[in-house]
């Protein structure tokens, strides 16, 4: 089966164009055909971007918001994929639609043709649709769908907000000492040296520092893209150094409790949405322990699972699996105790999704004034270091 990136024209007389899995051009203009579109133009699809899909986390909300708004008019299903994926701005979600279509057009359910895509979409997403069409509710989840994911977004969102500007500035910072120590204080060393006598430790340093970083630049360059890698294959290959980094993750000094609270508000809103719809609690919380992103997370909430499979209380689960704190376990149990879980899990995460929005709304202003202390020193210790010895030598000369 080979992709095809095909240019035609729709019943409306308007130029489309997106890619189809084909077998050749005959059964590529049949499918078309079948989406009332003339076939024009068609080309193999070169093999370096055959099989990835791009498709982003905003396109599936943009999708899901869609196919809720245009289910509540009325419109029939299949009408909507058609149409979405004809007009759909991303080629390569109208290539994934068109698959969909093409698989529920062969008799599978939504759910069945979301299968194959269940990487884009998620597990939660696909067994959500699921249970939607088992019950009659699929326009009321994926209202809920599409109000998590939004939701989910804006966190990403907030905490990636926090962190980029940091990450410039440090980049910044670090680039304009290197180019100094690789330009510019050599250029001064022998200024420095020629005026003799003796230099201070300031100016040392200085020199000494320059030396180091022209001797290993390519080793300082090298060391951390090689460590990163390194960290990223051992976590691929070793369960058990994931599960430990997870865990050492969590408890980093404040950016540790940032992604706790954001994780657990994340964790208690999927599990609202799945036991809202009707998803039994154990497999709502099998599906959280996936959303989550964390190993140790993920461990202590598949404990917690299998406490509560064995006829444990929720909250007592939940207490001896160490996965949500005090405050958290206290809503759980009113919820458990007076029959509305649903909310209880809603109020849990409202209230951690608040803390951990507070919380980077105080570090964020933080961040400004130290990068500017650090900044300041960094210039402060190279002006101390180049003007410390001509001072000494006019103070001589006087």
């Amino acid at each position: 089966m080979q992709n095809y990136h095909y240019s035609g024209m729709n019943k409306f007389g308007k130029r489309v164009s997106g890619t189809l899995p084909a077998a050749n051009e005959q059964e590529l203009e049949l499918k078309l055909k079948k989406s009332n579109i003339d076939l024009l133009r068609a080309r193999k699809q070169s093999s370096l971007f055959k099989g990835k899909v791009k498709v982003s986390r905003k396109d599936v909300i943009g999708f899901t918001f869609q196919l809720e708004q245009l289910l509540k008019a009325g419109v029939p299903l299949m009408d909507i994929l058609d149409d979405l994926k004809d007009n759909f701005e991303n080629d390569a979600v109208k290539e994934m639609l068109a698959s969909i279509y093409e698989a529920m057009e062969g008799g599978k359910t939504f759910s069945e043709a979301l299968m194959p895509y269940e990487s884009v979409f998620g597990e939660v997403y696909v067994s959500l649709v699921s249970v939607g069409e088992k019950t009659g509710k699929l326009e009321e989840i994926l209202v809920n769908l599409a109000e998590m994911l939004k939701w989910e977004d804006e966190l990403i969102s907030k905490a990636k907000k926090v962190m980029i500007y940091p990450a410039i500035v440090a980049t910044v910072v670090i680039g304009v000492v290197v180019l100094m120590m690789l330009f510019v204080v050599p250029e001064l060393v022998g200024f420095i040296s020629s005026m003799g006598g003796e230099l201070g430790f300031a100016t040392v340093a200085l020199i000494a520092t320059s030396e180091f970083i022209q001797k290993y630049i390519l080793e300082l360059f090298l060391t951390p893209i090689i460590c990163i890698a390194l960290y990223k294959i051992a976590r691929k290959k070793s369960p058990k150094f994931k599960l430990k980094t997870d865990e050492k993750i969590l408890n980093i000094p404040i950016i540790g409790a940032v992604l706790y609270k954001l994780k657990l508000a994340r964790i208690a809103n999927s599990l609202a949405v799945m036991y809202s719809a009707g998803v039994s609690f154990p497999d709502s919380l099998r599906m959280s322990s996936i959303i989550a992103g964390n190993k140790y997370l993920e461990k202590n909430i598949l404990h917690s699972v299998r406490l509560i499979e064995n006829g444990q209380p929720i909250f007592e689960a939940f207490e001896e699996s160490d996965v949500f704190p005090p405050m958290a376990i206290r809503m759980v149990k009113v919820g458990e105790l007076s029959g509305g879980m649903d909310t209880s899990l809603k109020n849990v995460s409202y209230f951690y999704d608040r803390e951990a929005k507070e919380l980077i709304d105080k570090i964020e202003p933080a961040i400004e004034p130290i990068l500017t202390v650090v900044m300041g020193a960094v210039v402060g210790w190279i002006m101390v270091a180049v003007l410390g010895p001509i001072y000494d030598t006019i103070a001589q000369v006087q």
